[in-house]
C-alpha cells in the first residue's frame, strides 16, 4: 500500500475520531448541566400527549352522548345524519389536537427550533403536495361534499365501485365500510364516483318464478297468490304490503318466468325474497306442481326403426341394388346381377 495513502487514511480516521469524542462530551457536559431541564422537559412533554389523548376520550364521549340522544328524540333517517357528523367531527378533531400537540412538544426545544423545522416541512410538504397532495385534495374535498350533501350516513348499507358494505363511520379522508362478511373496508373518498343507496328509497322484494310450460299457468298463478299471501300473513313483521304477481315477464326457451314484487321493511329484501323462493317451492311441491327442468328424449335403433323410402326405378331401367349385410354384400351382388346394366343389354 502506498504509504502517502495510508497515512492520509490515518489522519482521516483520527480526525473523525477526535471530532465524535467532542460531540460525545459536550452532549454529556449538557446532560449532566441541564439534567433536571430535561427530565422537566420529558414531563412536560408527556402531560401534553395525555392531554390530547384525554381531550379526544371528552369529544369521543360527547359525539357518543350527543349519537345516543339523537337515536331516542330523533327520526331514523336524522338520527343517522346525526352520526356521520359526529364521526366526522371525531375525525377532525384528531388531526387537530394531535397537530397542536406536536407544536406545543417542539416549542419544548426553543423557537428558533420550531422555526427552522416548521420552514423544513414547509419546504419538504411544498415538494409532497406537488406530487401527492392532489389525491388528498380530493378526498377531504370529497368526503365534506358526501356530509354536506347526505349521500349516505353511518348505518346505511351501499355500493360503490369497490366494495359493498354497510357504513360505520365517514372521516374527513377515508369511509369505513363493514361487509355482509364482517371484513372492514375503507375506502379513500376520492375513489367514490358512483353510489347506490340500498337504505334509502322504496325497499321491493323481487323474484322470478320459472313454470313449465305443460303446467296451467293460470292455475299456477291463483296457488301462487294462495302461498304467498300466507307467507305475508305469517310475516307481517317483515313486510309493508302484500306480495303482487305482476304476471308473466318472460317466455324462456323451456320455462314460462312469471314476476313477483313486495314492499317490505327497510334492509328487509333479501331476507323476504328468500322466504318467498322458499313457500313458494313447499307450496309447489305439496300441489304437485313441476318446476321445469331439462329434458332428453332418445329414439331406439332396431327393428323398431323406420325403413329408408324406396328409390323409383330410372328411365333407362336401372334398378338400385338391395342393402345386404357387409361380409358378403359384394357377392350377392353378382350372384343376383344387380349393378349397371350392361352394354348389350
Amino acid at each position: 500500500m502506498d504509504p502517502t495513502l495510508n497515512g492520509e487514511v490515518m489522519f482521516f480516521l483520527q480526525t473523525v475520531k477526535e471530532q465524535l469524542t467532542e460531540h460525545f462530551q459536550g452532549l454529556f457536559l449538557y446532560c449532566k448541566e441541564n439534567v433536571g431541564h430535561l427530565i422537566w422537559n420529558l414531563l412536560v412533554i408527556f402531560f401534553i400527549f395525555s392531554a390530547a389523548k384525554a381531550v379526544l376520550r371528552w369529544i369521543s364521549f360527547l359525539t357518543s352522548r350527543t349519537m345516543e340522544r339523537s337515536h331516542q328524540k330523533l327520526e331514523e333517517f336524522q338520527s343517522r345524519r346525526v352520526d356521520s357528523l359526529m364521526t366526522l367531527t371525531r375525525s377532525a378533531a384528531r388531526y387537530l389536537i394531535y397537530f397542536i400537540a406536536l407544536l406545543l412538544v417542539l416549542a419544548r426545544f426553543g423557537g428558533d427550533t420550531v422555526q427552522k423545522l416548521l420552514l423544513a416541512v414547509g419546504s419538504i410538504g411544498g415538494i409532497a403536495f406537488g406530487f401527492g397532495a392532489q389525491n388528498l385534495v380530493k378526498d377531504v374535498v370529497t368526503g365534506l361534499f358526501i356530509i354536506f350533501e347526505n349521500q349516505f350516513s353511518v348505518g346505511d348499507y351501499i355500493q360503490t365501485e369497490e366494495a359493498t358494505g354497510t357504513v360505520e363511520a365517514i372521516a374527513v379522508r377515508v369511509t369505513y365500510l363493514r361487509s355482509a362478511k364482517g371484513d372492514q373496508i375503507i375506502v379513500p373518498n376520492g375513489s367514490i364516483g358512483r353510489v347506490i343507496n340500498y337504505t334509502r328509497g322504496s325497499y321491493i322484494a323481487a323474484i322470478i318464478v320459472s313454470t313449465a310450460y305443460e303446467a296451467d299457468t293460470r292455475q299456477v298463478m291463483e296457488a301462487m297468490e294462495q302461498i304467498l299471501a300466507r307467507y305475508a300473513e305469517e310475516h307481517q313483521e317483515l313486510i309493508e304490503e302484500p306480495p303482487v304477481i305482476r304476471g308473466i315477464d318472460t317466455f324462456g326457451e323451456s320455462t314460462v318466468d312469471i314476476s313477483i314484487a313486495c314492499r317490505v321493511k327497510p334492509m328487509k329484501q333479501w331476507e323476504v325474497e328468500r322466504g318467498m323462493r322458499l313457500a313458494i317451492k313447499e307450496g309447489f311441491d305439496s300441489r304437485g306442481i313441476e318446476f321445469p327442468y331439462p329434458r332428453m328424449v332418445t329414439i331406439p335403433w332396431g327393428e323398431q326403426a323406420a325403413q329408408p323410402p324406396e328409390v323409383p326405378a330410372d328411365r333407362s331401367g336401372w334398378q338400385p341394388a338391395a342393402t345386404l349385410p357387409e361380409e358378403d354384400g359384394g357377392d350377392q351382388n353378382d350372384a343376383d346381377g344387380g349393378g349397371l346394366p350392361d352394354d348389350d343389354d
